[in-house]
C-alpha cells in the first residue's frame, strides 16, 4: 500500500545519529521545508508516524532516496553523504543555490510539499572536489562561500596563502590565522576537508641564512644566489626546510593536506650546482617535496604534502618517486581555455598528466584549475559550460582523484560567474551536459527568464574564444617582452601574448575579435530587451564588463596590427585614442563597481592595459622628451596604487 507523501502537521524527521554534519542535514531539511511553505517538522530519534528518516554509514559521500511504508528514508554511505541527499532532496522539490550571494537562492514557495516517490541513488564522480580560496578579498566573505560549496555537493576547502606582501594572489597567511575561528566551525560541520599553504618552500630557507650558509641556496650557474629555491641536495638546507615545515604543520593542524610549494616562476629557480645539475626541476621539487613529507606529524596519518606539477616541473620527474605521504596536484595555467583538455590544442599538457596518472602521482592526483582566476582572465572570467564540462570528463577519464577551481582577482565579483556553479556540479556529475548545466543555473539566476540568459552567457563565451584560442606548445611571446623597462617591455600573461608576432596570426585574431564583437552586439539587444525587466542588475554589470574588456582585446589588436603594417602616425594616433578610450571605460566601471579596498589592486593589475598602449605609443609617435615624461607618469602612479595595497 503506497503511502501519501504530502508533508502534514503529523510527520517528522528521525534522525538518530549525533554527528554534526547528520544534525546539520536535518536542520537544514526542517529549515528550508518550513521556508517553502511546510509544517516546521519535529527531529526526533525514533518517529512514530509518518517521517523522513535520515541515516548513515561510516564514511563516504555516495547516498540513496527511496520511498517506505511510513514516507521518505535518505541514507548517506558517511554523513557528508546524507547531507548531500538532504540537498539532493531538497532541489527535487526546486530548491537551487547558483551563487553564494545574497539573494541568488532560489527557493520556490508550495500552499502544500508532495515529496518525490521516484528512488534516486547518486555518488560523485570525483573523489574530491575544492573550491580554492585565493585573495584576503574572498576569506573576507568566505562564510557564504563554504555555505555554498557544501550545497553545490563541494567537499574540500583550499586555503591558497602567502606571507610575502602584496598579496595580490593568494590569501595572507595572518588573514586566515584571523579568520579561522570563525570559519573551522563553518567548515567542521559540514564535514569539508581542508588544504593549506601556497609557494611557502622559500619561507623554510629563509634568505636571511645566505650570509652565513650560501651553500643551502640555489646555484644560477654562476654562483650561489639567495633569490629563489633552495639546493636540494645540500642536506642542510633539506632540514632547515623539515624543521620549519614541522613547526608549520604544528601550527596549521586544521590541513590535511600541506602545500609548500616552489617558487611561482615559469623556469629558471633551480639549482645548477654540480649535484643538483642532472636532476630537473620536477626532481628537484620532489626530492624537497619528499623530505617535508618526512616531517609530517607521525600521529595525523591522513596528512599529506603536495608535490606542484607548474610549469617546468609540469614534466614528470625522471628520477625520483614520491614519498607515501605526497599528492600530486597539477596546475595547467599555460593551457588553451577555448576548448577543453581533451582538445588538440590542448595534446601536450594532456599528454603530461597522463605521464603522472600512469607513472605514480603519489596516493592522489588532483588538478588546480583557473576557471574562477579573475588575474588569468583580466577580471572578468569568461562562461566556460563546454570547456568545464570536457575536462571534468576528461580528468575523471584520466584516473585524477581531485579538482581545485582557484577563487583569485583584483576584485570581489558583483555577481558570482556561471563557473562557479558550473565546476561544482560538473565536479560531482563528470558525465553531466554542459547545456543542462548552464540552462539549471539560469533558471535559478532568472526563473522567467532562463533561456535569454543562456544566449546572453552563450554568446559571451563565443565571443571570449577569439582571445582564448592559442597554442600552449608554442608561447613564442612568453619570453620576448622581458626587461626592466615596462614601456618598452610591457608584462605579457596568458591573454596578452598574442598581441605580437607574425603578422598574419595578428591579422587573423584581429578579424576573429571583430566577429566577436558582432556576437555581443547581438546579444546586448537580448539584455535591453528580454532581460531588462528580470532583475539581475549584479549580473548584467558582469556581463557588460566583460564584453567591455574584449572590446578593449580588439581596439588593442587593431593598434598592434596597423603598427606590424607601418601605418602612418595619423592613424595610429586615432587608433590609439579609441583604444584608450575603451580602458578608460573599464576603469570607469571600476569607479562605480570595486570597492575603495580593492580599487589599488585592481589598478595595479590593470596598468599593464595602459603599457600595451604605451609601448606603441613610445616606439612610433613620442619624442624623446615626451617619452621620459610617459615614464615617470607610469611610475608616479604605479607608486599611487602600491601605496593602497596592503603590506602587512
Amino acid at each position: 500500500m503506497s503511502v501519501d507523501l504530502t508533508l502534514g502537521p503529523s510527520w517528522s524527521i528521525e534522525l538518530a545519529s549525533d554527528h554534526p554534519t547528520a544534525l546539520l542535514a536535518a536542520e537544514e531539511l526542517r529549515d528550508t521545508l518550513a521556508r517553502m511553505g511546510a509544517p516546521v517538522l519535529p527531529i526526533t530519534a525514533a518517529a512514530q508516524g509518518s517521517r523522513i528518516v535520515l541515516s548513515h554509514g561510516p564514511e563516504g559521500e555516495g547516498f540513496i532516496r527511496a520511498p517506505d511504508e511510513r514516507g521518505l528514508s535518505l541514507r548517506g554511505a558517511g554523513p557528508r553523504g546524507l547531507l548531500y541527499a538532504v540537498y539532493d532532496l531538497l532541489e527535487a522539490l526546486g530548491c537551487r543555490w547558483p551563487a553564494p550571494e545574497a539573494g541568488a537562492e532560489l527557493l520556490p514557495g508550495h500552499a502544500r510539499i508532495t515529496l518525490p516517490s521516484i528512488a534516486v541513488a547518486d555518488q560523485p564522480g570525483l573523489a574530491r572536489r575544492g573550491l580554492v580560496l585565493g585573495h584576503d578579498l574572498f576569506l573576507a566573505e568566505a562564510e557564504r562561500w563554504i555555505v555554498w560549496a557544501a550545497r553545490n555537493r563541494l567537499n574540500t576547502i583550499f586555503v591558497h596563502t602567502t606571507i610575502r606582501a602584496p598579496a595580490l594572489g593568494a590569501c595572507r597567511l595572518a588573514a586566515w590565522r584571523e579568520r579561522r575561528a570563525a570559519l573551522l566551525p563553518l567548515i567542521r560541520q559540514r564535514g569539508l576537508r581542508i588544504e593549506l599553504g601556497g609557494h611557502h618552500l622559500r619561507d623554510l630557507v629563509p634568505r636571511r641564512l645566505f650570509g652565513a650558509r650560501p651553500d643551502m641556496f640555489r646555484h644560477n650557474g654562476r654562483r650561489r644566489a639567495a633569490d629563489h629555491n633552495l639546493c636540494v641536495s645540500n642536506p642542510a638546507a633539506l632540514a632547515h626546510a623539515q624543521e620549519l615545515a614541522a613547526a608549520f604543520f604544528a601550527a596549521y593542524p586544521e590541513a590535511e593536506i600541506y602545500h609548500l610549494w616552489p617558487d611561482d616562476l615559469r623556469a629558471g629557480g633551480w639549482c645548477h650546482c654540480p649535484n643538483c645539475a642532472t636532476l630537473g626541476p620536477a626532481d628537484q621539487a620532489l626530492i624537497a617535496a619528499n623530505a617535508l613529507a618526512e616531517a609530517l606529524p607521525i600521529g595525523r596519518p591522513q596528512a599529506r604534502v603536495a608535490f606542484l606539477a607548474y610549469h617546468d616541473t609540469e614534466t614528470p620527474p625522471a628520477a625520483t618517486r614520491p614519498h607515501p605521504r605526497v599528492t600530486t596536484i597539477f596546475a595547467p595555467r599555460l593551457r588553451s581555455y577555448a576548448e577543453g583538455m581533451n582538445g588538440p590544442a590542448n595534446a601536450g599538457i594532456a599528454g603530461r598528466l597522463a605521464r603522472y596518472a600512469g607513472e605514480g602521482a603519489g596516493e592522489e592526483l588532483a588538478i588546480f584549475e583557473y576557471y574562477l582566476d579573475g588575474i588569468l582572465f583580466k577580471s572578468s572570467p569568461p562562461p566556460l559550460p563546454e570547456v568545464i564540462a570536457a575536462d571534468m570528463r576528461h580528468y575523471h577519464a584520466t584516473g585524477a582523484t581531485g579538482v581545485h577551481a582557484l577563487l583569485t582577482g583584483d576584485r570581489p565579483f558583483v555577481a558570482t560567474p556561471p563557473n562557479a556553479y558550473l565546476f561544482a556540479r560538473l565536479a560531482w556529475a563528470p558525465t553531466a551536459s554542459a547545456e543542462d548545466t548552464l540552462a539549471c543555473y539560469a533558471a535559478a539566476r532568472a526563473p522567467r527568464c532562463g533561456a535569454p540568459l543562456v544566449e546572453a552567457h552563450v554568446a559571451l563565451n563565443r565571443a571570449w574564444r577569439a582571445v582564448l584560442e592559442r597554442d600552449p606548445e608554442q608561447d613564442e611571446g612568453a619570453t620576448a617582452r622581458r626587461g626592466r623597462d615596462p614601456v618598452a617591455h610591457p608584462p605579457a600573461d596568458v591573454l596578452d601574448w598574442f598581441i605580437a608576432g607574425p603578422r598574419r596570426a595578428m591579422e587573423r585574431r584581429l578579424e576573429n575579435l571583430r566577429r566577436a564583437d558582432e556576437e555581443l552586439q547581438r546579444a546586448a539587444a537580448v539584455w535591453d530587451t528580454t532581460l531588462a525587466s528580470a532583475g539581475l542588475a549584479a549580473e548584467r554589470a558582469e556581463w557588460e564588463l566583460s564584453a567591455a574588456l574584449l572590446r578593449f582585446l580588439r581596439l588593442r589588436q587593431q593598434l598592434y596590427v596597423l603598427a606590424a603594417r607601418d601605418a602612418g602616425a595619423a592613424l595610429l594616433g586615432e587608433t590609439l585614442a579609441e583604444a584608450q578610450a575603451a580602458l578608460d571605460a573599464l576603469l570607469a566601471w571600476a569607479d562605480v563597481h570595486v570597492p575603495p579596498a580593492a580599487q589599488g589592486g585592481h589598478r595595479l593589475l590593470r596598468a599593464a592595459f595602459q603599457l600595451h598602449l604605451d609601448h606603441i605609443a613610445d616606439g612610433r609617435l613620442l619624442g624623446p622628451l615626451a617619452r621620459l615624461g610617459l615614464r615617470l607618469r607610469r611610475a608616479g602612479a604605479a607608486v599611487r596604487f602600491a601605496t593602497q595595497l596592503d603590506w602587512r
